[in-house]
């Protein structure tokens, strides 16, 4: 039997509740007004693996750990969400990071300091310094991160610099992501200035400070973890966020959308936003729009497990003076990298603990996920205790599993992304949204967010 629900008709109907759902149900909720709107969301709560636990005095991030503060939009919507007297940004130390080669940690380090570095060969240091040198490609089609880099920079700081810095964003393989989808600036910095370098004298030109090393902006969370912005997002939408609404299809339905949930509730909307990950979205359109669910569904996702310990302070040997660490994929050790939290941010760990993060899996090792808990904390602990001198047992430890975890942009990804846009055509009221299409990061999750509430305004 239909749901009385049905006799209301939603302006506005958005499919997940995660960072993006929350925010286009906010944006939604402000035009047409929240009794317009409802964000459907299929777990018990708010924020997807955006969530964060209180434990000891430490806080655990589930997966995230925070947004750089370098754009407007995202600052803008906790302004209004109230939630700006809650922000704490990285400490200055966090700046410095690391990347493990040959069994040490080495600080990666920009001009002049890098070409005394020892992360890199001279011959290595060498190749960097030959990149003003190297023709610019201005059609990046088709070209993976790591054929970019090493036409660029040389094999090996590809391998050494590149390669785990992909890993530590996407848990990706460089050499199987687009480019142009995944660094998309990067794309740009050649085709306009020719080159790397050029690219960083000229942004200097307006910008003294800027770094080659790492991205703008600072690392930023909120008291509580990264996981409070949810929470409070969700308290704001009130009776608009519906959790425990699996969606099961979304249909066109007489110029509107009827939107049929698992429970038996169907929704009838002008608007659908889907902002769900791309493989749950797949099965509600397979009938509707069977071209956008094929799409959806040749997006792949890295599995990721991440484990988080806490000790006392005088059981870490190592100063933990920085952001972390970051791991090549040269076989030496299995982790991704390990993330100093309690050094980025001192209040998420006791005033005598400290905290770790340590990322493993993603698109390189898959089969991670097949450890126990028991064995994770077994494999952690026996590759980062020697590096970081770890004694003893910590007082705190959680693993966290995320089987499909981020979305990869492989090569590709642009005839996916033509396909839900011809959707979106083929199919007024009905956008896609979320970090599946274009950026990962919970910035991006804000930009495409606005971006569909903007679009159903027009």
């Amino acid at each position: 039997m239909t749901s009385p629900r049905a006799e209301q008709v939603l302006q506005v109907a958005v499919v997940g509740g995660g960072i993006t759902g929350l925010c286009a149900g906010w944006h939604a909720a402000r035009k047409w007004g929240a009794d317009a709107v409802r964000v459907l969301e299929a777990g018990e709560g708010p924020g997807g693996t955006t969530r964060s636990d209180r434990e000891g005095g430490y806080i655990l991030d589930w997966g995230p750990n925070g947004f750089l503060d370098r754009e407007p939009a995202t600052l803008e919507w906790l302004e209004a969400l109230g939630a700006a007297a809650l922000l704490r940004r990285a400490d200055e130390s966090a700046a410095k990071r690391y990347i493990l080669r040959h069994g040490k940690l080495h600080r990666v380090a920009g001009p002049p300091a890098f070409f005394l570095s020892p992360l890199l060969s001279p011959r290595g240091r060498l190749r960097v310094c030959c990149e003003p040198l190297v023709p610019a490609r201005r059609d990046h089609t088709g070209e993976s991160i790591h054929n970019f880099a090493r036409r660029r920079i040389g094999r090996e700081a590809a391998e050494t610099l590149v390669g785990p810095m992909v890993s530590g964003v996407f848990g990706g393989d460089a050499r199987q992501l687009s480019l142009e989808h995944c660094f998309p600036r990067m794309a740009e910095m050649e085709r306009v200035h020719g080159g790397l370098f050029r690219a960083l004298l000229a942004k200097r030109k307006t910008n003294p400070k800027a770094s080659p090393v790492g991205p703008s902006g600072t690392l930023t969370t909120l008291e509580n973890g990264i996981g409070q912005l949810p929470e409070i997002a969700a308290e704001a939408l009130g009776g608009a966020f519906s959790p425990r609404s699996p969606v099961r299809k979304i249909a066109p339905s007489g110029g509107e959308y009827q939107v049929s949930c698992e429970n038996g509730d169907v929704w009838r909307a002008r608007n659908v936003v889907v902002a769900c990950p791309a493989y749950a979205a797949a099965p509600m359109l397979a009938e509707t729009a069977p071209g956008a669910a094929d799409a959806l569904n040749a997006i792949p996702y890295a599995g990721m497990a991440v484990v988080c310990a806490g000790y006392k302070r005088d059981r870490v040997a190592h100063p933990l003076d920085g952001f972390g660490f970051l791991v090549p994929r040269d076989g030496s050790l299995r982790m991704l990298g390990c993330l100093w939290t309690s050094s980025i941010f001192p209040h998420q760990a006791p005033a005598d603990g400290v905290l770790l993060r340590t990322m493993l899996g993603g698109a390189t090792d898959p089969n991670v996920l097949s450890l126990t808990d028991t064995e994770l904390v077994e494999l952690v602990a026996g590759e980062l205790n020697p590096l970081l001198g770890i004694t003893g047992q910590p007082d705190l430890l959680r693993v966290f599993r995320h089987p499909r975890g981020i979305p990869q942009y492989t090569l590709g990804h642009g005839s996916r992304l033509e396909a839900l846009e011809r959707c979106e055509a083929e199919h007024p009221g009905l956008v896609f949204a979320g970090n599946a299409y274009r950026g990962v990061g919970l910035n991006d999750c804000v930009l495409s967010a606005r971006r569909a509430v903007d679009r159903l305004r027009a």
